[in-house]
């Protein structure tokens, strides 16, 4: 399984494992986000072992995130528009992944763009609302 990680994905879930049968992707921004010394450590030890890749969207894709954003009135910050903007090129490519978040900002984007998403600690949005 193939999983685009959010900031929340380590934060909020403290008994979360990288586990060697699956796939895991997050952007430079939400990479650094991870400032607390657990989430960190487990971030950095992943990369390390190739667990966890790092991979920022292309341009295009960021301008179809700011594009749906836009459409939806959902304002939200750089870190969460890599997530959208990645999990759109994933999309595009034809995989088949969730994204992990707990942002209903970034949620409620997802739910538009018909995206598989999983909370964390939080329960997941039902519709798309549109601001």
């Amino acid at each position: 399984m193939i999983f685009i990680l959010d900031a929340a994905a380590l934060l909020n879930n403290e008994v979360f494992e990288f586990s060697a049968k699956d796939k895991y992707y997050t952007t430079s921004l939400v990479f650094a986000e991870w400032r607390d010394f657990r989430s960190k450590a487990l971030a950095e030890n992943a990369y390390t072992r190739g667990l966890l890749t790092i991979q920022d969207p292309c341009p295009v894709s960021l301008q179809k995130t700011f594009d749906k954003c836009a459409e939806s009135g959902t304002e939200m910050g750089e870190a969460d528009s890599s997530i959208l903007a990645l999990a759109i090129e994933f999309r595009e490519r034809g995989e088949k992944f969730t994204v992990i978040t707990d942002d209903y900002s970034v949620q409620n984007v997802l739910k538009k763009l018909s995206i598989k998403f999983q909370g964390v600690a939080h329960k997941e949005i039902k519709k798309h609302r549109k601001f």
